[in-house]
């Protein structure tokens, strides 16, 4: 999968075990990807309603990426309308989007997408950046509180919380900053920082 991200631009990935999910995105957007297989198996042993559960109680977008054909599902033993009984179930009852692909590549084009609009910047503003590095100055205490505050606004990120921190050094300068200012910090786009501005000033 890491090759399908990566021959759609220079992006930045990390390898990590999540709570819930498979991927996700500048911790904003979260997505958990089945093959149709998998999907059918996690029924049958209970996971899928275990996932969905949790997955239900995200505090951030999230979603259910259904990889595979419908030819597919011929083999699993479950008929058209189980299928569907099961899907209505997680998008009425758990309230999750489930979006359907044919195959690894249109899964990460359908993610990268899904991510663009809910991010609402343009996707060169959003990915195609090196990831910050502080400059190792006198440690500050207070850093990984200053990233989480930051996080919390829609649309930023560890990678984003630290290239403002990198520019205007305290939470401070980032609040009075001007939307001139932070539109010169890397990947900050006129749609975050609309709402960031919107939730600063209510």
């Amino acid at each position: 999968m890491e090759d399908e991200f990566r021959k759609l631009g220079n992006m930045i990935i990390h390898r990590r075990r999540l709570g819930v999910g498979d991927y996700l995105f500048d911790s904003s957007f979260l997505v958990e990807r089945k093959t149709i297989p998998d999907f059918c198996i996690s029924v049958k042993d209970g996971r899928l309603f275990r996932q969905a559960r949790e997955l239900a109680k995200s505090r951030i977008f999230t979603c259910i990426i259904l990889e595979g054909k419908n030819r597919d599902f011929k083999t699993t033993g479950f008929s058209q309308k189980a299928i569907q009984g099961i899907l209505l179930s997680l998008s009425l009852v758990f309230r999750l989007p489930v979006l359907r692909t044919k195959n690894t590549l249109e899964t990460v084009q359908v993610m990268l997408q899904s991510y663009k609009q809910l991010s609402g910047d343009e996707f060169l503003d959003q990915q195609f950046y090196t990831r910050p590095a502080f400059v190792k100055k006198k440690r500050d205490p207070f850093l990984a509180q200053k990233i989480h505050i930051l996080q919390g606004f829609p649309g930023i990120g560890t990678d984003k919380a630290k290239r403002l921190l990198i520019k205007f050094e305290s939470l401070w300068a980032v609040f009075a900053a001007a939307e001139e200012e932070l539109l010169n910090v890397p990947g900050i786009g006129k749609e975050t920082i609309k709402s960031f501005v919107k939730i600063l000033k209510k």
